[in-house]
């Protein structure tokens, strides 16, 4: 009884024992039954789990406690950074989703992606490229959120067409095709594409709207005040004068004026806020009011998929961070 009792309290280690030891340890686990060795294998690697394990009901404790701090904490701390840290806030969170799905397609062999994203990548930069040049050209600003606007619709309607395919899949609408596995693959596949584009189109229209209002120099994002007069035929947001098109003073376009009295093209003002997100005025930073951008169906639904997209963030940017952020707090507190 006292020789078993030693033993209990010290287990063998299924790592030092041979095939015949392993073979008698797994059929004591399972009494009465004939064990293949792929069976044998697994059990072998649940109890070699357990024996690294032993004594680390601490540890896992502490573990799970930084765990649910460090989530409970984590949305204060990203509000503190973007309010307090614009730049440096938008630098991270578009290099995180710019770079952490292809670096996880490109180890996981789904090569039709990082095709895709490098073709799609490689567009932006010339537009990033243009937004950037000093002096800015006046058709600038508009060909930067006709892309963008272009980009946006093209991805909304990519994610439509991919829940669409969900939703024949998950009721399956027709036997034999979209209850197949392959079917379910790729309709996540086109809604994953719809979200992620869409998402990466979002930070980086906000990123080339706020590097164009810097260099026409009307108004300062970090200071949200004016930097100098705004002439009244002027739109702030491209640098033309109103009632022109392209620089063709004999092309008139229309123009619309907001609540604090700002006027702009027409064209401009919903680039800035329905393409660009802005709920401000580009010019004195005074809160816009959307409604009258939402001329039709479209563009209420596109304003929701705006703010659908926003969740997406999470799962692309701020887990994988947030993962590598608690591997970074158990590794130096030595609770790997």
């Amino acid at each position: 009884m006292e020789k078993t009792a030693t033993l209990n309290d010290t287990p063998p280690n299924p790592a030092t024992m041979n095939l015949s030891q392993q073979y008698a340890l797994a059929s004591s686990l399972r009494p009465g039954q004939t064990l293949l060795p792929a069976e044998v294998s697994l059990i072998m690697q649940r109890e070699m789990y357990k024996t690294r394990h032993r004594g680390h009901e601490n540890k896992h404790a502490m573990m799970f406690l930084i765990f649910v701090g460090v989530l409970a904490m984590m949305p204060s701390i990203v509000k503190f950074w973007r309010q307090r840290y614009p730049t440096s806030y938008k630098l991270v969170s578009i290099g995180s989703i710019s770079l952490i799905p292809p670096y996880f397609a490109l180890g996981n062999g789904f090569y039709r992606f990082v095709v895709i994203w490098l073709v799609y990548a490689s567009a932006n930069v010339y537009v990033l490229y243009l937004a950037t040049r000093q002096p800015l050209h006046v058709r600038t600003p508009r060909r930067v959120y006709q892309w963008f606007a272009l980009t946006n619709k093209a991805s909304y309607a990519v994610f439509v067409a991919g829940f669409v395919l969900f939703l024949l899949g998950f009721f399956n609408i027709v036997p034999g095709l979209t209850d197949s596995e392959a079917y379910l693959s790729a309709s996540m596949l086109v809604l994953f594409y719809g979200l992620y584009f869409g998402l990466m189109s979002r930070d980086l229209v906000a990123l080339c709207t706020d590097r164009i209002a810097a260099t026409l120099g009307y108004s300062s994002s970090e200071r949200n005040l004016p930097t100098k007069t705004l002439p009244r035929d002027v739109c702030c947001i491209c640098g033309d004068v109103l009632g022109s098109s392209d620089g063709a003073a004999s092309v008139h376009e229309p123009t619309h004026v907001l609540g604090c009295q700002h006027e702009f093209h027409a064209t401009c003002i919903r680039g800035w806020c329905v393409v660009g997100k802005k709920d401000v005025c580009p010019f004195c930073r005074e809160k816009v009011d959307l409604d009258p951008f939402k001329r039709n169906p479209w563009d209420k639904q596109e304003l929701f998929y705006v703010t659908a997209i926003e969740y997406m963030r999470f799962f692309v940017s701020w887990q994988p961070l947030t993962v590598l952020f608690l591997t970074g707090i158990y590794w130096l507190l030595d609770l790997d």
